[in-house]
């Protein structure tokens, strides 16, 4: 099984398509199931950013979701987001080979889940 693809914003590039069609192979060689992950594209939140924030256009939300998890980056468009995906996986696979594959994927989504839920700011204290 392939990873799933899902758009709220139209189809995903072709040759975006074909590339991960090729490094699902290799995560298939890493011991990753590929049918466990699906790849959500939308758009983003806030479009209405001054273009110096953001000078290759508004960009995209990507959001994986594995075993019930799920994080969201925002890239330019498609092979941005699978560069940045691949480097993920990468990283999973080969930066910890002593702990196994599973619990640095583990780790990673505590990490990202401890960065979203921390406060934007202090709240004041109620007196």
């Amino acid at each position: 099984m392939h990873i799933q693809l899902q758009s709220s914003v139209g189809g995903f590039d072709g040759s975006f398509v074909s590339a991960l069609r090729k490094f699902e192979i290799v995560m298939k060689q890493q011991g990753l199931d590929p049918s466990v992950y699906v790849i959500s594209k939308d758009r983003p939140q806030f479009t209405s950013l001054p273009f110096f924030v953001r000078p290759g256009g508004d960009g995209y939300n990507y959001t994986v979701f594995i075993n019930g998890e799920s994080f969201t980056v925002t890239k330019a468009n498609d092979l941005a987001f699978l560069e940045h995906f691949e480097q993920l996986c990468a990283g999973a696979i080969y930066g910890r080979p002593e702990g196994g594959l599973w619990k640095s994927v583990r780790k990673f989504f505590a990490r990202i889940v401890a960065w979203f839920d921390a406060p934007l700011y202090d709240r004041p204290e109620k007196k």
